[in-house]
């Protein structure tokens, strides 16, 4: 990627909700069929298996919407802080990453409905919401709205991740194994050509590792059900995710993405990886590719994985907190379904920002 396309501003939201490991494995147990003749038998390694979480994981607690929020109502939230004292009228473009929220119109389409009223200044902006690459799509929508900027001269694109995970995972304990490491969030970054900014994007690329059709089938799900909080997920549209295989392909993406930078002469002072599994991949993943393990960023511990939202989460407390300073460069890296790649290098401008 060649051009300045820079980094105006960073958001997130984080649901005040806290579920511990504890918690969700309570709401697996409920899960249980009446009547269910092994029942004794599942609440048993249910319960021995919560405890194995952590350990196994590096999970504690995670957050979940309130069931009366909707993916519209913290999109809206989302962009207005996003855009606090900005000009609607030069906001280009909205691009909506969701793995948890499917369907037409698009949470894009409808946040700009929703919002016309309060800000009418603003004008017809280019919309599109990104599911299908699950994890990964923060990254790709960033590859999209950087091209807009760069190649058709898009003032501002907003970017935004918003994942109601808690609502696409079934609650029973056979899905114990995908079924506990998810959580909530939302997290924006705004895109814009100007030449002062949080941070530019020095470098940005979106890929794929689909060796073959099994690929495609190692992680799958929907996410239509997410405005309907009280209905049950089906076994059919759940979640899932085939645990060693995901692990070994996300830490060889992980490798070959920071070995890809390194190879180039990139000095790499933060990493951001996609937040899947902090003891399984992301450790591993780092110390395989000699980058020291405290130069990784993490939410894990206390959101889980956040599907989309990871990545701009993490960036968004960085640039607000006091370890960042001017000239460090960041590698984001996200994967996802069918081992979907995206990755950025990012160099910081004017941080810290204040809270």
């Amino acid at each position: 990627m060649t051009g300045d396309v820079r980094i105006a501003a960073t958001a997130s939201i984080l649901p005040p909700a806290v579920v511990s490991n504890r918690d969700v494995g309570e709401r697996l147990i409920a899960g249980i069929a009446p009547g269910d003749p092994q029942a004794e038998e599942k609440i048993a390694k249910t319960r021995a298996r919560v405890f194995d979480i952590e350990k196994k994981t590096g999970l504690r607690e995670r957050r979940f919407f309130d069931p009366r929020e909707m993916p519209l109502d913290v999109g809206v939230a989302l962009l207005e802080k996003l855009m606090h004292g900005r000009d609607y009228g030069a906001l280009d473009a909205i691009i909506v990453s969701s793995s948890s929220a499917h369907g037409f119109p698009g949470t894009s389409q409808q946040i700009v409905g929703a919002i016309r009223s309060r800000h009418p200044a603003l004008g017809n902006p280019f919309v599109l919401d990104i599911g299908s690459n699950a994890c990964t799509g923060f990254m790709y929508a960033l590859a999209v709205g950087s091209s807009l900027v760069r190649a058709m001269g898009y003032r501002q694109v907003a970017c935004l991740a918003i994942e109601f995970s808690s609502r696409c995972i079934s609650y029973t304990p056979q899905a114990f194994a995908t079924s506990t490491l998810f959580g909530d969030a939302a997290a924006a970054m705004l895109l814009t050509g100007d030449d002062a900014g949080i941070a530019r994007i020095k470098s940005l690329r979106a890929s794929s590792l689909i060796e073959d059709d099994a690929a495609t089938a190692l992680i799958k799900g929907s996410g239509m059900h997410v405005s309907r909080p009280a209905r049950e997920v089906q076994e059919d549209v759940r979640w899932y995710m085939a645990g060693p295989p995901v692990a070994l392909g996300a830490i060889r993406i992980l490798v070959e993405e920071i070995e890809r930078y390194k190879a180039r002469g990139e000095r790499i002072d933060w990493l951001i990886p996609h937040q899947a599994n902090l003891t399984r991949i992301m450790i591993p993943a780092c110390e395989k590719a000699g980058l020291p393990v405290a130069r990784m960023l993490s939410s894990f511990a206390e959101t889980g994985n956040t599907s989309s939202a990871g990545i701009p989460l993490l960036f968004d407390r960085l640039v607000r907190g006091s370890e960042a300073r001017r000239g460090d460069q960041v590698l984001m890296v996200g994967f996802g379904a069918s081992f979907s790649i995206g990755s950025a290098l990012i160099v910081l401008e004017d941080v810290p920002l204040s809270t």
